[in-house]
């Protein structure tokens, strides 16, 4: 019976999408070496209040699985709205394949971008359209959602930054607010300094003529978008570029994954600093970053062995000597 009640489902919507004035829509057929290909249709329309979708996905034995995923977790193969704008793909990899194409057919309407969080690039839907890209061997087999998403405009980048080989990177905007944009997972940070300690607050965006530290992958670039947050800057000692003329005192520099003194006479743009008073007790070589509270990762001394990411059940951690920690720097038992 939920066979058949499915299948007047899928009937009904069909026999629906005839009727209805498209302003946009498009078939999106994801494929890989070592599974068949599997297509989703999506579908705009003001004629639509809210979604309207069939009675979700079938998963294959050996394949690849594609999806539009819905705000409470759902998955459809048909997706019909009033707005694509933010349309969220989703598939399930295969564990065979880190290879894989969508192709998109069957386009009409507005334009719209496929945009790909993990590189940043958002590109013009087209009939005929494709776009190759990878996952990680940890990917295979699992999921891998929030990952593509259909936009009205492709963003538009005011500033980027590039991790170090930590994870690290330091940096200011003398011109506007900026928020982290893609690739997704930056964390951006302001400072309060404590002898020397920096402790570190999460903040969700950049204000203009601030200074942040800012961790994510290693040595990957991050791109910025013109927009602001609601995060306080209050007591921040994290210093921007823009003050670099009027510096004093010890100054420090981010270097790997601490804050060392800096004796240059000039300093890079959009990049930030810690200025602290000449202190009779003498200066630190070297200032920590601390996580609302002491984190073994802190005290690593920087000739110890190189931090070295890996993935494991899903999640990453890094291995330092005989440490394993994770991304918030915390020792994992």
């Amino acid at each position: 019976m939920k066979k058949i009640l499915s299948i007047i489902s899928v009937c009904a919507f069909t026999l629906n999408m005839f009727a209805v004035d498209y302003t946009a829509r498009m078939s999106i057929t994801l494929s890989s070496a070592n599974s068949e290909d599997r297509t989703i249709k999506l579908r705009e329309s003001a004629d639509f209040s809210a979604a309207t979708n069939d009675t979700g996905y079938d998963l294959p034995a050996n394949g690849v699985t594609i999806y539009v995923l819905d705000e409470n977790g759902g998955k459809w193969q048909q997706w019909a709205t009033n707005n694509l704008e933010g349309t969220q793909i989703g598939f399930e990899a295969n564990a065979l394949d880190e290879d894989y194409t969508l192709t998109f057919s069957n386009v009409s309407g507005r334009d719209l971008y496929i945009f790909d969080a993990s590189t940043g690039e958002a590109t013009k839907i087209e009939s005929g359209l494709t776009v190759p890209f990878s996952i990680t061997s940890a990917q295979a087999g699992l999921e891998v959602n929030l990952r593509f998403s259909v936009l009205e405009d492709a963003p538009v980048y005011v500033a980027q930054v590039t991790t170090n080989d930590y994870g690290w990177a330091s940096y200011s905007n003398a011109v506007q607010d900026v928020v982290a944009f893609a690739p997704a997972g930056l964390k951006i940070y302001k400072g309060a300094i404590a002898g020397d300690v920096l402790n570190l607050t999460e903040m969700d965006y950049v204000a203009a003529n601030e200074g942040v530290v800012v961790y994510g992958t290693p040595n990957t670039t991050y791109h910025f978008v013109a927009e602001t947050g609601s995060s306080s800057f209050a007591n921040n000692d994290l210093k921007p570029a823009s003050a670099w003329e009027n510096h004093s005192g010890t100054v420090y520099v981010l270097h790997d994954e601490a804050l060392y003194q800096y004796t240059g006479a000039n300093f890079p743009a959009n990049k930030a600093y810690l200025e602290i008073p000449v202190s009779s007790n003498g200066a630190p070589r070297r200032i920590s970053f601390r996580f609302n509270g002491t984190t073994a990762l802190e005290n690593a001394e920087m000739n110890e062995a190189k931090a070295v990411k890996f993935v494991e059940n899903g999640q990453v951690y890094i291995r330092r000597g005989n440490e394993v920690y994770n991304l918030q720097g915390q020792i994992v038992k």
